[in-house]
């Protein structure tokens, strides 16, 4: 391009150019640094959350699990009285134990 040739608002424009140019670059680096860590906080905190809800559920289940299982025994067995809830705990706490047992021999196997 010849002087004659450009216009004199494209010499007066290179404020905006340099703006344009440094901006760029500085997205540049803020991606390279920055995105990383915000990808991963973002994925921190989803992590946290979903951990606090799955813990809410298995405690609402397992609240669930001993009403249902109380009201089978308190209906289906005579010697156990309404609202009596020691076979409920005897019956799950069974079960957990069993299940740990499982996984503990798992654990021994493949150590």
């Amino acid at each position: 391009m010849t002087p004659e040739s450009t216009s004199p608002e494209d010499q007066n424009d290179w404020a905006g150019r340099a703006t344009a140019t440094v901006v760029g670059y500085v997205d540049q680096v803020r991606s390279a640094t920055t995105g990383k860590a915000l990808v991963a906080s973002r994925y921190a905190v989803y992590a946290t959350a979903m951990l606090l809800i799955a813990f809410v559920v298995v405690v609402l289940f397992l609240i669930l699990l001993v009403r249902l299982v109380g009201s089978v025994t308190a209906a289906l067995l005579p010697f156990v009285n309404d609202g009596e809830i020691w076979l409920t705990y005897l019956l799950l706490g069974t079960i957990f134990l069993l299940g740990g047992v499982v996984a503990w021999r798992k654990k021994e196997a493949v150590g």
